[in-house]
Formats: C-alpha cells, structure tokens, sequence
C-alpha cells in the first residue's frame, strides 16, 4: 500500500448479506478496473473483519460493510457513495485524478499569493514548476488534507526559469513559513503540511458530518449566517488565539450554516436572528455558551469554555439543572397532591342509597315450566 498511490479498501463481515452484496459489486469494479486501466497501479482490497480484528480495530470498523481509501498507505476519507459498479469505478477515477481533488489557484507571479487567501483556511504557496516531480509529490501529499487549504500554484505557461523554487505555508494570510526538508521525502512534506494546518477550522456540511462524529472528538461548534465573512474571521482568529498544544488537539473547530441546521438552533429554542452561536457537542451531551453576538470571541471566553469541558464543569453545571428541575418536579407533585387532599375533605359524603328490587330477578325460570334448576334435580 505505501507503494501504492491509491487504495480503495472494503470491510465486510462473512455473516452480514450486506457485505457478500456489496463484495460481488464491488470485484466487479476492480476487474473492470484493471482492464480499463492495466497501467494503474491502484490496489481494490477487501478486509474480512471475522478473521483480521486488529485491521478491523485499528481502523475503526464499526458497521458493516464499510469502504476506506489509502494514499501510500495514509487513511484519506471514507466512501458513503453508491454501491453499483460504475459508481465504484467513478469513484475511484476522481481519486486517482489529484486536481479533481485539489483546487489549484494560479498566479502570474509569487506576489499575488494572498490574492486567494481565506481567513478559515491555511494557505499552501507551491511554487515549483508544474508537472515536475517535486511539484507531484507535494500534490501527493496535500490530498490527505485537502479540504483544510487553499493552495496556490504558478500558471502552467510559468517555468520558474529564472526563480526559486518554494513551498510556503501561511496561515493567517499575511505572514509565511518555509519548508526546509526534503521536496523527495512524501513523508516529510506530509508531516510538515499536517502539523502546520493542525486546528483548521472546517466546514460542517450534512455530507462530512458523518465522518466528523466518527473521528470521537467534541465538536465546537459556530453556527452562523451564510457569507458572514466577518463571524467567520473572528472565530478563526479567536481559535488561533486561544487554543494551541493539548487543548486544540482535543477538540474540532467547526463553522456550520445556522440557515441550514435549524433544527439544532430549535433544540436550543433559538432560530436564526440568534446567530452566531457557539456550542461544545461532547457526542453524548451539548453544552451553548452563555454569550451572544461578539462577546463569544472576547478574549478567554473560548479558551475557559473548551477547558471546562474537560475539568467537567459543564457536566457538574449541566446535572445540577437537572436536579433543580428534579426537585421542582417533585415540589409541584407534593403541591398538587395536598391540593387534592383538601378537596376531598371538603367534599361531602355521599348519601345513603336506598334499596331497590332487582329487575334481574324477574328472568329466572318460572315456577309453572319445565327448569332445570337445581332443585328439580
């Protein structure tokens, strides 16, 4: 696999109908594949997760079937698409083609960088020729993380005859950082690139968030309102600024179109006039910060939200409004009941009925017929 550009791996499970569907669909592909395409070195695999459990565990496999795709070895995304056979083979054809993948912004002259730099992204300066060797292998690399940059290239007609060759990395639009390693090592560049994007602010859309709530990490959450390029730009400084080291890793920063997730602004009786809006999901509890509007990037205040998630303050807030409610609940129940003590009281007692013949009695055999009473036996 690491010597492979692209795996497209599927875990399945022998017992499950699902994974013996998908299995005969997904062979198909691999063999139409390969005679499409005999010069690719691309690898269709298939893990039995019955028989591999430390494959199964170290990636996660918790349903069935599930497909995962590899660059040289590097766990990339997941596949949710559909399971016919062309859609594989589709697939698998935009995976293989990087700039499907990479959005790639040319410029005339390396001082027209920051003509693309946005405020949520980090910038990637590759400013090798096109086509060259090191100039594929960056690309290789950037794949891993592509949705976290925005990458800047010369124009195709620019061979750099007469320049530097660099790979820069900028994340806040102004300032820049230099690669120093190997432009040979795919290892080395990924490692740099990744370390430099760690605590990117992403996008949350309903096609990645499946994926978001499987990395296991709380998510802190923006919610506002679409093209708000200036709440976008503070909480993206606000993030810079208060989380870095342990605290940033443990957490994912995300921005969301409050438009679109109305039914989480709902949840916390709010609705777009609200926006923006912040809130930790812990994947088990949530937690909306107290504040509204720019108080939410005051400085500390996501600092001291996200670190009392961890020091459970929240949780310890969040069961002492439960117990408060319990408590009301329960004073409204003993209110009630003595209320309907004191009715009853108050009531008085039904009087004595008086007896009447029973109109029943009137149905039983009459004397002068043939019965079967008990008697007459």
């Amino acid at each position: 696999m690491q010597n492979s550009r692209l795996t497209f791996v599927s875990f399945t499970a022998s017992w499950c109908p699902f994974s013996q569907m998908l299995l005969t669909s997904f062979t198909d592909a691999a063999i139409t594949y390969k005679d499409k395409y005999p010069e690719r070195k691309t690898i269709w695999g298939n893990v039995d997760c019955m028989n591999e459990n430390e494959l199964s565990n170290k990636y996660s496999i918790n349903k069935y079937p599930t497909m995962k795709v590899f660059f040289y070895g590097h766990l990339v995304t997941e596949y949710r698409g559909s399971r016919q056979v062309q859609a594989l083979i589709d697939y698998v054809e935009q995976m293989e083609n990087t700039t499907s993948l990479v959005k790639l912004n040319e410029v005339e002259s390396l001082t027209q960088w920051q003509r693309y730099a946005v405020p949520q992204k980090g910038t990637l300066i590759l400013w090798f020729p096109r086509g060259s060797p090191p100039f594929e292998l960056i690309l290789k690399a950037i794949v891993l993380i592509h949705d976290r940059l925005t990458v800047v290239v010369p124009e195709v007609s620019n061979l750099l005859e007469h320049e530097e060759h660099k790979l820069w990395f900028s994340l806040d639009g102004e300032h820049v950082q230099h690669f120093n390693g190997s432009v040979t090592n795919f290892k080395e560049i990924m490692e740099w690139v990744k370390q430099r994007s760690e605590g990117m602010v992403r996008e949350l859309t309903f096609e990645n968030m499946e994926e978001m709530v499987e990395d296991g990490k709380p998510m802190l959450i923006l919610l506002r309102k679409k093209d708000d390029k200036e709440t976008e730009k503070k909480f993206v400084e606000a993030i810079r600024r208060e989380l870095e080291g342990d605290l940033l890793s443990k957490v994912n920063p995300l921005m969301a179109d409050g438009g679109i997730l109305t039914a989480v602004l709902r949840h916390f009786r709010k609705d777009v006039n609200d926006l923006p809006f912040l809130l930790i999901d812990q994947l088990v509890h949530s937690y909306p910060s107290p504040w509204s509007g720019d108080e939410i990037f005051a400085k500390g205040n996501i600092k001291q939200f996200v670190a009392d998630l961890f020091n459970e303050t929240h949780h310890r807030k969040l069961h002492k409004k439960v117990d408060e409610l319990l408590k009301k609940i329960l004073a409204e129940t003993e209110r009630i009941e003595k209320q309907a003590e004191l009715e009853d009281q108050k009531t008085e007692a039904p009087k004595t009925l008086k007896k009447q013949e029973s109109l029943f009695k009137q149905l039983k055999p009459g004397k002068n017929r043939y019965s079967f009473a008990k008697e007459e036996l």
